[in-house]
């Protein structure tokens, strides 16, 4: 299978480039785009230096959704999609490979990054709340089939794993050992970082609430029903744990 892996970023200059430059070094990545969704610094220029690096330009800013759809939409031959996080930090080759095994082997439809063993407050909230990670590959075509990922705000990432789960599709859980992020209170100071944050859980409160009354999620299977399992599972999906390359 074909991957892509699409880095959505915005104001990421400082810490793009790591993350970049480890994605590049996987094997079994076909292509990577880096998305910088209206950014006022350099994040352009340093994912440019970057060797073989593919930047889109966003004038204005989209919201991340919006540029996650753009890059998947460049990456019109690939079979799987590869998005993460453009502000990681302790990223490795091993945790992209591991991340994208699962998809590419056909044991998932899906697999989803959670953080563990980074820093305590990442990873409490990957613990609480690990469905709502940026990190994670899926299957091209079962990505595209799931609606309204432009105007979803902050609530893409349930969008798409409300989606894949109602549709009952296989997803793989992989622990990513030693990586972090920072907090949204460190890049924007507490006051804005604090907004940000409840501006997020609102927007995603607001989706799932809005998914379920609207009957998309009856619908989710039907509408993916055209998309055939590469290894279909005998009775129910499996929820695979894979920690640095190898499953546990």
């Amino acid at each position: 299978m074909k991957v892509a892996a699409i880095i959505p970023a915005h104001n990421e200059a400082e810490r793009v480039a790591r993350v970049l430059e480890t994605v590049v070094a996987t094997p079994g990545i076909d292509q990577v785009i880096l998305v910088d969704d209206g950014s006022r610094d350099n994040t352009a220029a340093v994912a440019e230096s970057v060797a073989g690096v593919h930047v889109a330009r966003i004038a204005v800013n989209r919201g991340k959704g919006g540029a996650m759809l753009h890059g998947a939409t460049l990456a019109a031959d690939a079979d799987v999609l590869l998005f993460l996080d453009a502000d990681l930090i302790g990223l490795k080759v091993a945790h992209v490979a591991s991340l994208i095994e699962p998809v590419v082997s056909g044991k998932a439809d899906m697999a989803l990054g959670k953080f563990t063993g980074g820093r305590g407050a990442t990873d409490l909230a990957q613990y609480l709340v690990p469905f709502i990670t940026g990190q994670r590959a899926i299957r091209r075509p079962l990505f595209q089939c799931i609606p309204d990922l432009d105007r979803v705000g902050f609530g893409i990432e349930m969008a798409i794993t409300l989606h894949v789960k109602a549709a009952h599709r296989p997803v793989a859980t992989v622990l990513m050992q030693g990586v972090t992020h920072p907090m949204k209170e460190e890049k924007l100071g507490f006051v804005r970082g604090a907004r940000a944050r409840a501006k997020m859980y609102a927007e995603m409160g607001a989706f799932t609430v809005g998914y379920f009354c609207s009957g998309k999620a009856r619908h989710a299977k039907r509408v993916t029903a055209a998309i055939p399992l590469e290894n279909p599972p005998a009775e129910t999906e499996p929820d695979l744990a894979v920690q640095a390359g190898h499953r546990q």
